[in-house]
């Protein structure tokens, strides 16, 4: 009975010896260090989030050349199809009309992208904005 329990305490105090060692090892000595992270690895959830932060910044700043080259980071080839669902998301979502909706309508418009669900949005653009499609701005 006496080496039973003295295997079973060696056997324990070795687990917790061992999983001390692997948290110190992981969290101290070797942590992951993540650099280099691109949109397109985000998950979808966040994807989208960044997406409806390409087309804020666009609001703000109107920098059209600056939003496709960070659409094209997010959504890759199919970068206007990209917008387009991830607009009718938010549309079907309910998500807020001036601080999601309109911005990413606004975007697709003048990234030359027409979907049927944008229409309802457009004329309330126009009267946000007074103009049409923003001029492509070069400086970043």
């Amino acid at each position: 009975m006496f080496k039973v329990m003295r295997a079973v305490g060696w056997t324990g105090a070795g687990l917790l010896v061992g999983l001390g060692l692997a948290l110190y090892i992981g969290w101290v000595a070797w942590p992951v260090q993540v650099t280099d992270i691109t949109p397109e690895l985000l998950d979808p959830v966040h994807r989208q989030e960044y997406t409806i932060m390409v087309a804020d910044a666009y609001a703000v700043d109107g920098n059209l050349r600056a939003a496709r080259r960070r659409l094209e980071r997010v959504g890759g080839e199919a970068e206007e199809q990209w917008l387009i669902e991830v607009m009718v998301d938010a549309i079907l979502a309910g998500r807020d009309e001036e601080t999601v909706i309109l911005p990413l309508v606004a975007l697709a418009r003048d990234l030359g992208v027409s979907y049927p669900a944008m229409t309802p949005y457009l004329p309330q653009l126009e009267e946000n904005t007074g103009k049409g499609a923003a001029p492509d701005d070069v400086s970043e």
